[in-house]
């Protein structure tokens, strides 16, 4: 095979992104701690389904602009730092094919040099031994056989393995993954990318096994995230349920993809369940009813709901406008209390995307909006958001949530943007925060023999303590965190704690630092039982 054709890139893209898909769980699995929250795989998924729903809905005739369709999805769609790497190389991948006429194996090389040399400058520190390595080095290979391999088949197949190959030194570049025996998730990521396009080549069409993370969104929810009337290009939400069908999920998704956008179709057993956005409900009706019995028909007029929503509805002037990050409904009180405006239920294991980001700047009136991510993973889609709006855009680099109460604490109304920003970045660097959560696999960490279902206890990057015993290991967190310095702890307990065993924790602190104040807060965050912040 000499070249790619046009006609086959749609079939290419969704068997690389349904490769990934089937095996995000193994890319989740690879999280250098052994805490719930391994998302990377999750994250890069989503970021690609997003690429592939624009691709898929893109009539562009060229190569160029059907990649860049793709790289645009990505770029709203991305999630975590991982999604947002993930979006620069395809956005770099598209770039790179400007004026091609003919995909073959040099053109393939030069879009793969220059999606790589995109993504590391996307990064203001490029770490090696990560996605960004693997892609580099796929690339240099791609680069050195072009013009020797002519066949695209065999050009594959040589990067993929040098992507294999890269990917299992990564552990020899970055010591984390080295201690965690493991090697880098982004970059399996990309190896699963690559594999799923040779497949495709091959002629191995791969279909979905895993099922679908989309979930259907209520109406109202919908309509809070649109700011105008002639963002709704198709009026009519409408869902419904088909019973007994042996129509699947991806025909079905074919049926119906260009007769609207928010589409959901999710499907379990002989039920298919579906959400689509449409100018012709009938016609969506007619064809589901082909393959199966309707119940729970649902159509709503989403341009009348937004009318009625907005009837008499102002924007006030403010001169800032504040967006938090979080997750728990204690969490969520607390930013509204600090005078947060809008609060983005997100964090561990459910980062939002640079849409949902945008979607929370349009809400807000404020001439400086502020950005607290309060999530080291977060940090790359808020900035993507500042760079893609014509807002006036300051994310505030909070990793935790203490760090983002304690940015907002440094607020002051009088001060001009520049100083806000710089006063709430020196307040977070006076806040240490540990987190309490479970271990979901064996594994060594610093010489710690950690234990499936061990709760553990990490502080500034790392596990400082670990047992069975809950008392135990916070008890050793903290004295790890506290010093003569120390004069405020504040404890936020998470939905599987009661207020009982939190005043008792609350007690134990008590005793190990009987000069510092100690707040209680009922975060209700999930999956980590505490979080502690210490100033």
């Amino acid at each position: 095979m000499k070249n790619i054709d046009m006609s086959e890139i749609k079939y290419i893209y969704n068997n690389l992104a349904t490769n990934l898909e089937n095996n995000k769980h193994i890319v989740d699995s690879l999280n250098v701690f052994p805490v719930p929250d391994g998302d990377t795989g999750t994250n890069m998924n989503l970021t690609m389904q997003s690429a592939l729903k624009e691709l898929m809905e893109s009539d562009e005739s060229d190569f160029y602009s059907i990649f860049k369709a793709a790289a645009n999805g990505a770029l709203m769609g991305a999630r975590g730092n991982s999604g947002v790497i993930l979006s620069q190389l395809l956005r770099g991948f598209s770039e790179g094919l400007k004026g091609v006429d003919t995909l073959d194996t040099l053109s393939m090389a030069k879009a793969m040099d220059r999606a790589s040399k995109t993504a590391y400058k996307a990064v203001m520190k490029p770490i090696e031994g990560t996605i960004l390595t693997v892609a580099r080095e796929s690339a240099e290979k791609a680069m050195e056989i072009a013009h020797d391999t002519d066949d695209v088949i065999t050009f594959l197949e040589i990067v993929l393995e040098q992507s294999r190959d890269t990917l299992e030194r990564t552990p020899d570049m970055l010591e984390v993954l080295k201690k965690s025996g493991v090697v880098d998730a982004g970059g399996k990521g990309y190896v699963l990318l690559l594999e799923g396009a040779l497949l495709a080549l091959k002629g191995e069409k791969l279909k979905t096994e895993v099922p679908s993370d989309e979930k259907i969104q209520d109406t109202n929810e919908e309509i809070e995230s649109i700011s105008s009337e002639d963002e709704i290009i198709y009026a009519y939400c409408t869902e419904f349920i088909v019973l007994k069908t042996a129509v699947t999920r991806s025909e079905f998704l074919r049926q119906i993809q260009d007769k609207g956008d928010s589409i959901v179709c999710i499907k379990n057993d002989d039920i298919l369940k579906t959400h689509i956005h449409t100018n012709n409900p009938g016609k969506i009706l007619e064809m589901a009813s082909r393959h199966g019995e309707l119940i729970n028909i649902k159509i709503e007029n989403m341009k009348e709901q937004f009318r009625e929503k907005n009837k008499n509805k102002k924007k006030e002037y403010k001169k800032y406008s504040f967006i938090s990050i979080g997750m728990g409904e204690g969490i969520k009180a607390l930013f509204k209390d600090l005078m947060v405006d809008e609060f983005i239920s997100g964090g561990q294991t459910m980062n939002p995307s640079t849409q949902d980001i945008l979607t929370s700047v349009s809400k807000v009136s404020g001439e400086y909006v502020i950005i607290l991510p309060n999530n080291s993973n977060i940090i790359l889609a808020a900035n993507q958001a500042a760079e893609l709006s014509d807002r006036n855009i300051y994310v505030i680099p909070t990793k935790t949530i203490p760090q983002g109460v304690a940015a907002m604490l440094a607020f002051d109304e009088d001060d001009d943007p520049e100083t806000n920003k710089n006063n709430m970045i020196e307040a977070i660097k006076e806040i240490k925060t540990g987190q309490v959560t479970y271990a979901v696999r064996d594994t060594e960490v610093d010489t710690k023999d950690i234990k499936k279902d061990d709760i553990i206890g990490i502080y500034d990057g790392k596990i400082v303590s670990h047992g069975e015993n809950m008392d135990n290991v916070i008890i050793e967190l903290a004295k790890e965190m506290i010093d003569e310095e120390s004069y405020l702890i504040t404890l936020f307990y998470g939905e599987d704690v009661s207020e009982e065993k939190a005043e008792e924790i609350k007690e134990f602190l008590t005793e190990i630092a009987p000069d510092c104040d100690i707040e209680l807060i009922k975060g209700g965050q999930p999956l980590y039982y505490y979080i502690i912040s210490v100033e």
